[in-house]
């Protein structure tokens, strides 16, 4: 294999686990994204001819220690719903790096977390967990 920087995209924050493509930069090596990246769906025609393809060694995860992850949860806000989210990371010893909660007029919260994880198994549980919360209506992985 070449020698070349490999940079993952902070647009989607792939993580081991999801499925990826390489983009080859101008000058940047290549940089990771997930195949559902809207910058990956977005691509020109001309710009296609740079994707290159790519997988996760399987011992990566234990390699590289942590990935930044975001997912947006969408829920009827109410007193205490950030104390019950933050409360699963908690108790999954996951780190939160940034939380930002936004409530429209009609009551519907939103809430960007930032976290560190081991990959997509973790995420995929943590979510199925955070469902069970009251109030919760949807949560998805930001995809750029």
């Amino acid at each position: 294999l070449y020698d070349v920087a490999v940079q993952f995209s902070k647009c989607c924050s792939p993580v081991p686990g999801d499925e990826i493509v390489g983009f080859v930069t101008r000058g940047r090596g290549v940089s990771i994204h997930r195949t559902d990246c809207i910058n990956i769906i977005n691509l020109s025609e001309i710009e296609r001819a740079r994707l290159i393809e790519a997988e996760w060694q399987i011992d990566a995860a234990e390699k590289l220690g942590s990935y930044l992850a975001e997912i947006k949860i969408f829920c009827n806000d109410r007193n205490g719903l950030l104390v019950d989210i933050s409360r699963v990371f908690t108790e999954r010893e996951i780190n939160i790096s940034g939380i930002h909660s936004k409530t429209s007029k009609q009551g519907i919260a939103t809430i960007d977390v930032s976290f560190e994880t081991k990959g997509r198994t973790e995420i995929n549980s943590l979510i199925e967990r955070l469902r069970q919360i009251p109030s919760i209506i949807d949560i998805e992985r930001t995809t750029g």
